[in-house]
């Protein structure tokens, strides 16, 4: 609904109470009314008496005025000051042109001499508070008091009241109340209500209230409502519900965000609030937020809705309950060790049923996460341990990944020595080893019966026979332990210009379960056996590496580049690896596979969480090789001062392949290359391009033949891709200025709706000197495919444009476009303009799948948002295509 902020009265009554108490001191001074200036200078300062008598008590109160002051005990007690009064005191200060006190019956009464005059009109400064008052009537002693036409400063706005009396310290009345969050002297919109009551400083009540847009009323009127003037105060309260109409479900009218925030203490805050319509259908959600620096933070959700349509007489009347439950909890228990969970469980619709973000209205999974991470003080080593669970409503599958754990020693080196220094080391010097294990299980739940399954997830992971039976596989819980282990050497032959290194390393599986398979004679299918108990699987590899840096120069000379060094790193490499689905290492077996007897190799281990070691022999060769090419830019001034710069003008052209020597056919790999560059300033290039050395048979597969066996070619071109990107950023911002004078806007002055704009030449241009910027983004693809035209896709993408048209308009866009479908990729536009105390935006995406467009007129103040966009009429302010109406805001 409505929305004011910060405290009214609570601060009159204090403010003005503290000025005057009837048996402080009085310190009077009078200036000089034959000078020409009020030297305020000699006001007597509230430590020290006039005359320097003494030190002044802490409630004494000081004033003088710069016309005259009367003082007369005729009839009462009673004191008159004029021109420029000024009363101060420890509290605070008040000022006006006339001030009248009565300290016999414990009153001050301060007035303007004509409402028209702003000059003399009451002020009262107290702290950063500002009171501003035709008129002001108060009684310190009872703490009750008047104001007349008086004007506020609130943290979001303006409040202005005719007449406006505390009648205790807690409770305050004002007649003709008006808010709004633009100045009062420019107030294109307001709510004006007949009567206000503010309540212990924190809450607005009205009666009788009427918005006005450009002094035009609004033709509804409210009876009475409610507003909260506090909002970045810690306290608890009632949330700000809106109005809304749906469509959806016939869900009809109905409040949304009615509920109420607790605020426990520093530490702990609640909230529950929830939609109803009326229709029967409501949604309810409960958080708790706690949070202690630097040691946790977290939130728990628990969110409940009942979707019912029409009546529960209609043929099609049907009930939706929607559930979901939120945990996040992040905590740090030393310097070592921290742990963190986000727990996110619901129902399918939960989202498209509540939730007016489309992102969200899209999800399909839901994911939750726990994890634990320790480091050893000293780096020794590192231990983790965490758990996911994946909802995928799309097939109704559930998995369960966890809990894993995961230990890694930290590189350990027993022969290094440190007293070598930066000499050449030996061989076992450089022996380096590493060790680590992981610990993981899982659990997926894929039910036959998919969304009608009787048999939940939780049922089916605390019950094996309900599993099973919902799955018809047995593969109830897997779960499997790995361990790795490997000894690299960083030089085996002491040189400066080869390096020779080799490695071993190995993996032991264990596995609570294995498989076995047979062939079934009677229906002609091969069957499957889970056999449990321990089983252990070992592998391991070697390998053998030969690398070098070659230098190539060149004094050739070519305009400004002097000099050219080419930087060669080849590297060849030697790998080993057995075969171990060989019947020796009893890790694979072979099953009959129909009635004619042909077989096929199995692993005992491929269902399981780790497959185990992979089966062929390897016995392998690789070749890489990395270029870099740069140059010198010398350049010479007319006082012949030289001055060098270095460019690297490819900064790395690489090219792989390997030979399988074990492989019975398509030895070589295919051949990969890349190129990357930043010779010029500021773009970025990079390109990538596969080849396969064989050829095709009819249906465009491999077989064991070399293209350069028929002399055609070298190779075919498999795929290659391009890429380049650049940004570009100007500007010195938009000059601040001030206009000369802003004109209030005059309901009767109907000249501002002429076609020329009749404010022209009284405000300054503003030079356009707007901070700008734009990324660039090209991209091209090419994919050969066999007897068809080759997969191409060429794009270029300019994001995040952004520039100032003036201080006040600011454009922002994404636009992209694809050359080779010759249409618009998704983009979006946007264009944002403050004024004043409103807000335009406007954001559209004219191209793609997915086009949309949000149109939004908003005044500044969130809260006040909700009366505009709900309201007849005016909910036009706000614009979209979304078929809920909901826009990017909301």
């Amino acid at each position: 609904m409505l929305t004011v902020i910060k405290t009214l009265m609570g601060k009159y009554a204090t403010g003005i109470c503290l000025f005057f108490l009837m048996t402080a001191p009085l310190l009077a001074q009078q200036t000089d009314t034959t000078s020409k200036a009020t030297d305020t200078s000699q006001v007597q300062p509230a430590s020290t008496a006039p005359g320097g008598s003494g030190p002044v008590p802490d409630d004494a109160v000081q004033f003088q005025s710069s016309d005259s002051l009367i003082i007369d005990f005729s009839k009462g007690k009673k004191a008159f000051l004029f021109g420029s009064a000024k009363v101060k005191h420890t509290s605070g200060e008040l000022n006006a042109g006339e001030i009248n006190m009565d300290i016999e019956n414990s009153t001050v009464e301060a007035t303007t001499e004509t409402p028209e005059d702003t000059l003399s009109r009451p002020v009262l400064i107290r702290d950063e508070d500002e009171i501003k008052s035709t008129r002001i009537l108060f009684n310190y002693k009872t703490k009750k008091g008047k104001f007349e036409a008086a004007q506020v400063q609130v943290s979001e706005g303006h409040l202005i009241g005719s007449k406006i009396k505390n009648v205790s310290e807690s409770e305050v009345f004002i007649e003709d109340g008006i808010y709004s969050t633009c100045p009062p002297e420019y107030l294109y919109y307001y709510i004006k209500a007949k009567k206000m009551k503010v309540v212990d400083q924190d809450e607005l009540f009205f009666s009788n209230a009427r918005l006005y847009i450009l002094d035009i009323p609004y033709p509804l009127i409210f009876p009475f409502g409610y507003v909260p003037t506090d909002i970045e105060k810690k306290r608890s309260g009632l949330l700000t519900p809106t109005y809304a109409f749906q469509n959806q479900n016939n869900r009809g009218l109905g409040l949304q965000n009615v509920g109420w925030f607790q605020y426990f203490n520093d530490y702990l805050t609640g909230q529950v609030d929830g939609d109803i319509y009326t229709s029967g259908t409501f949604y309810l959600n409960g958080r708790m937020q706690y949070r202690k620096t630097n040691w946790y933070n977290g939130s728990l959700d628990i969110g409940y809705s009942k979707d019912r349509g029409l009546e529960p007489t209609d043929p099609d009347f049907e009930q939706r309950v929607q559930k979901s439950i939120g945990i996040q909890h992040n905590q740090t228990i030393s310097p070592y060790a921290s742990v963190s969970a986000n727990v996110n469980l619901r129902t399918e619709d939960y989202l498209r049923r509540n939730s007016y973000d489309i992102n969200d209205r899209a999800e399909t999974n839901s994911r939750s996460t726990m994890a634990y991470n320790y480091k050893h003080p000293e780096n020794l080593f590192t231990f983790s341990t965490n758990a996911q669970l994946n909802q995928n409503f799309s097939n109704y599958s559930t998995q369960l990944s966890g809990p894993s754990a995961n230990f890694r020693f930290q590189t350990f080196s027993p022969f290094q020595n440190s007293s070598s220094g930066s000499g050449q080391q030996r061989w076992y010097e450089t022996i380096n080893i590493n060790y680590d294990n992981t610990l993981r299980s899982r659990f997926n739940y894929n039910p036959i019966d998919a969304d009608s399954a009787d048999v939940t997830f939780f049922e089916a992971l605390t019950d094996r026979d309900l599993y099973e039976e919902a799955t018809g596989n047995q593969n109830y819980i897997q779960a499997g332990f790995q361990q790795s282990a490997s000894i690299q050497i960083g030089q085996l032959v002491p040189s400066q210009f080869l390096n020779i290194s080799a490695g071993i390393s190995g993996n032991e599986y264990w596995y609570p379960s294995s498989i076995r398979k047979s062939y079934n004679a009677d229906s002609n299918r091969v069957e499957t056996d889970k056999m449990y108990g321990f089983e252990a699987a070992r592998d391991f590899s070697t390998n053998l590496n030969f690398s070098t840096t070659v230098y190539g120069i060149s004094n050739m000379r070519i305009g400004n580049l002097q000099g050219f060094r080419h930087t060669a790193r080849p590297r060849i490499g030697f790998s080993y690896r057995p075969d171990f689905s060989a019947e020796r290492w009893g890790y694979y077996r072979t099953v009959q596979t129909d009635s004619l007897g042909n077989t096929q190799k199995y692993s005992i281990f491929e269902d399981e969480i780790f497959s185990g070691p992979g089966r062929g022999e390897q016995r392998s060769i690789n070749f890489s090789l990395g270029n870099v090419f740069e140059t010198k830019i010398v350049k010479r001034d007319s006082t012949g001062e030289v001055t060098e710069k270095n460019l690297r003008f490819i900064d790395n052209l690489s090219l792989s392949t390997s030979y399988n020597f074990a492989a019975d056919s398509l030895n070589l790999s295919p051949l990969s290359t890349s190129i990357s560059s930043n010779a010029i300033s500021g773009l970025n290039l990079s390109a990538n391009a596969s080849f396969s050395f064989y050829q095709t048979d009819s249906l465009g597969r491999e077989i064991d033949r070399y293209y350069i066996e028929d002399g055609d070619k070298l190779a075919q071109l498999q795929s290659f891709s391009l890429s380049a990107s650049t940004s570009f950023r100007g500007g010195n911002g938009v000059e601040v200025y001030t206009p000369e004078y802003r004109r209030r806007y005059d309901p009767y002055n109907q000249s501002i709706f002429n076609p020329v704009d009749s404010r022209f030449g009284l405000e300054p241009v503003p030079d356009f000197r707007s901070p700008w910027s734009v990324s660039l983004n090209f991209s091209y693809s090419w994919n050969y495919r066999f007897n068809q035209s080759p997969r191409k896709r060429a794009t270029i993408r300019a994001s995040s444009i952004s520039f100032n048209l003036t201080p006040k308009w600011k454009f922002n866009t994404n636009v992209g476009y694809d050359f080779i479908a010759k249409e618009f990729t998704p983009s979006q536009f946007s264009l944002t303009r403050n004024l004043e105390c409103w807000n335009l935006s406007f954001q559209i995406n004219p191209f793609g799948e997915f086009q949309y467009y949000f149109f939004r007129l908003s005044v500044n103040s969130s809260q006040i948002q909700s009366l505009f966009q709900k309201l007849p009429v005016l909910k036009n302010l706000e614009r979209s295509s979304s078929p809920t109406g909901a826009g990017y805001g909301r």
